[in-house]
């Protein structure tokens, strides 16, 4: 390179700042900055001009790796000189330096970073339209296997940062790109310098990076999931920091634009990623109310599970100081699980709030309505309903509710799936699960009944219409007949708790005419014998036993006696505890006669057993005092009698025995009989003739079908 080439270097300089030595291309670029400051001095543009180029194109752009290394130096020389003036100059400096990034040589990368920071230390704002370039050396900079380098490119990123936020001409809206690009990196180095960069600009009031969070949110939960406790702090912090924002300026958020990465986010298996979505979703449905109904479903899909989720703490990381951040009521990286389920509650209780309520006029609906996608939510509460855990059963079965007393309409349209489904819980092992899909069915049966709604039910080749509330009754009997274990366990549990619902007169009626067509003798028997241990015990049918003992066959009573009397058939002794109830004495007494004559096994002693302890009970008091009017009474009298007659000598036998040892001494009873007018005595005994015979003839056909049976399995 001749002199003329050089000029205004010369031949000396220039080996001087092509040394090996740093000390001596030190010494050559102070004699570079001291030219400098002359031509600026001088305002000798042509030699400024002449300088840089011979330093930027000559060596900084150079094969040679210390011609690269002088030019760097001079470079940053020549820019200290230059001062303000720099601004005229920066392309023709900043490119060369740029470039050399990409040297294989570690040494002249970090030569670049002190270039480079002296360039932009000068320049400050007048840098920023090369600001995505140095971003990108940036980003690779922080993971550069040289240690010095990657300790220069430190400072010379907060000497960026320092200038990005006293500069007003940085371009968000060209960064942010650059952000989503590296966001997904996996580079530990990587990630802690972008969440250091998205904290230092969320810093700055000026700069509004909110409003560009639905680009960057996704990958910032990712960075929040990886498993250094450095990065996830920091990470958790800036996200802190952003809902903080949000809640500070409700109405400036594009909520839709980030729900459903919250929304995939709160179902991670990382626990702090999972707690910090959810806590999230929560402060936008406060936010943002009616705005979230059209993401329900899937606000349904990742909350409900959460609600089962275990109470114990856990620390995905190694301890460490705790600190506090807004709206996290526990140590930064510290996870509850019970925080999550608690966080969680809170969500599906608000939402359960947004939902709007259905207009009185079927052909208005309201906006807010009209954007839930009720189909797909349904069917997220059909698929919980079988979840492993209790509570999101329970909390799916009380959506299913709390539509139907909202939007009932339209929640009616998909009753043709949530019936199953809601049948289905009724054979849960929890109680709780149970009863709400009870209130689920005592709900449907009001809403039809409001509205006029039947179902259309295949019978013998042809459609009819009935109620839901009988088709609920025929399908819970029906649960009866195919798992007799249900009846047994939760059977009475679930007769007591509809009865609380609903009219417990209704629900026996509505048995009473499905049962008394049942074909199955074993499991009619069965049946009647809960349904009437139910009707004598349970005080959820006080009202109804009380309605039965005041019989009159002409009134409501009678027909209520009448109907569960031809049901109650299918079991003897059930029948005749029924006859006790509505104190009907004489005829109980000829249905003890003709039970004498019929087949009487073990089990139907077990069953009067069993009532002679129910006659000792609180509920038959009235009957035990009418024992104090003998003549009045006497069939009640000879009633108990053949009830001990027809027990074999046992402790039921002697308490049975004992009571009547308290009665008082009996005259005959046609003495003692007041008559009542002639045509309602006939009246009287064609009713219960009928009734009689229809016993006689229902108990024969049991009989005959259970001696089949027998044969049939023998």
């Amino acid at each position: 390179m001749t002199d003329q080439d050089l000029h205004p270097l010369n031949q000396n300089l220039l080996r001087l700042l092509t040394e090996k030595i740093y000390e001596k291309r030190k010494t050559a670029a102070l004699e570079v900055e001291r030219m400098m400051k002359d031509y600026v001095l001088n305002g000798n543009t042509a030699m400024i001009q002449k300088l840089i180029k011979v330093l930027a194109q000559d060596l900084t752009l150079s094969d040679n790796s210390n011609y690269r290394k002088g030019g760097l130096i001079g470079l940053a020389a020549a820019s200290i000189a230059l001062g303000k003036q720099i601004r005229s100059y920066i392309p023709q400096i900043i490119q060369p330096v740029l470039s050399c990034f990409n040297d294989s040589d570690s040494r002249i990368r970090y030569f670049a970073c002190e270039a480079l920071y002296n360039v932009v230390k000068v320049a400050r704002d007048a840098a920023m339209p090369y600001f995505s370039e140095v971003f990108d050396v940036l980003s690779k900079l922080c993971a550069d296997s040289d240690t010095n380098t990657k300790n220069g490119a430190e400072l010379l990123d907060r000497l960026v940062k320092d200038v990005v936020i006293e500069s007003k001409s940085f371009n968000l809206e060209t960064f942010v790109p650059l952000l989503r690009e590296r966001i997904y990196a996996r580079n530990p180095f990587v990630r802690q310098f972008l969440v250091s960069w998205i904290a230092v600009l969320d810093s700055v009031p000026e700069i509004d990076i909110l409003h560009f969070l639905p680009e960057i949110l996704d990958g910032l939960f990712v960075i929040l999931s990886d498993p250094r406790l450095e990065i996830r702090k920091a990470c958790e912090s800036v996200l802190g920091e952003f809902l903080h924002g949000i809640v500070n300026r409700p109405g400036t958020v594009d909520y839709p634009a980030m729900v459903n990465i919250l929304i995939t986010h709160s179902q991670s298996p990382d626990e702090l990623v999972q707690f910090t979505a959810v806590l999230w979703i929560k402060q936008f449905i406060k936010l943002a109310g009616p705005k979230m109904l059209p993401f329900t479903s899937g606000l349904l899909v990742a909350i409900l599970p959460c609600l089962s989720l275990e109470s114990e703490s856990r620390k995905s990381m190694h301890d460490f100081r705790p600190r506090k951040r807004r709206f996290y009521s526990r140590p930064v990286g510290l996870v509850v699980l019970s925080d999550i389920r608690e966080n969680a509650r809170q969500v599906n209780q608000e939402l359960v709030k947004i939902i709007p309520a259905e207009s009185e006029a079927p052909q208005e609906a309201t906006d807010d309505i009209l954007t839930l996608d009720l189909e797909s939510i349904v069917q997220v509460l059909i698929d919980n309903m079988t979840h492993s855990s209790i509570p999101t059963r329970l909390a799916a079965l009380r959506w299913v509710y709390s539509l139907l007393d909202q939007i009932p309409r339209r929640t009616f349209k998909s009753i043709e799936k949530l019936f199953p489904a809601v049948l289905k819980a009724l054979e849960d092992d929890s109680d709780e699960v149970i009863m709400a899909a009870l209130e689920d069915f005592a709900e449907i049966r009001s809403v039809s009944d409001q509205f006029k709604l039947l179902h259309n039910s295949a019978q013998e080749d042809h459609k009819i219409q009935g109620s839901y509330f009988r088709r609920f009754i025929r399908d819970l009997l029906t649960l009866f007949k195919k798992d007799r274990q249900i009846l047994d366990d939760r059977g009475h549990f679930m007769i007591r708790q509809l009865c609380l619902l609903l009219s417990a007169e209704e629900i026996y009626s509505v048995v009473a005419d499905i049962l008394v067509d049942e074909t199955d003798p074993v499991f009619a028997s069965a049946m009647v014998e809960a349904l009437s241990a139910i009707l004598l015990t349970a005080s959820e049918l006080f009202e109804l036993r009380a309605s039965l003992r005041k019989f009159d066959r002409t009134l409501q009573q009678g027909h209520v006696f009448t109907k569960l009397y031809r049901c109650w058939a299918h079991n003897s002794v059930a029948t005749v505890s029924l006859c006790l109830l509505a104190q009907q004495y004489q005829h109980a007494s000829d249905l003890l006669g003709v039970i004498a004559d019929l087949d009487v096994t073990v089990e139907h002693l077990a069953e009067i057993d069993k009532l002679v302890q129910l006659i000792e009970s609180p509920i038959f008091t009235h009957l035990r005092m009418q024992l104090l009017d003998p003549e009045t009474n006497a069939y009640l009298v000879r009633t108990l009698y053949g009830l001990l007659m027809l027990l074999p000598q046992s402790e039921a036998f002697e308490n049975l025995r004992r009571r009547l040892d308290c009665v008082p001494l009996l005259q005959r009873v046609s003495q003692g009989q007041s008559v009542p007018p002639s045509d309602m005595v006939a009246a009287e005994k064609a009713f219960f003739a009928d009734l009689l015979q229809y016993f006689i003839n229902t108990q024969k056909r049991q009989q005959a079908s259970i001696r089949h049976d027998r044969k049939s399995h023998s």
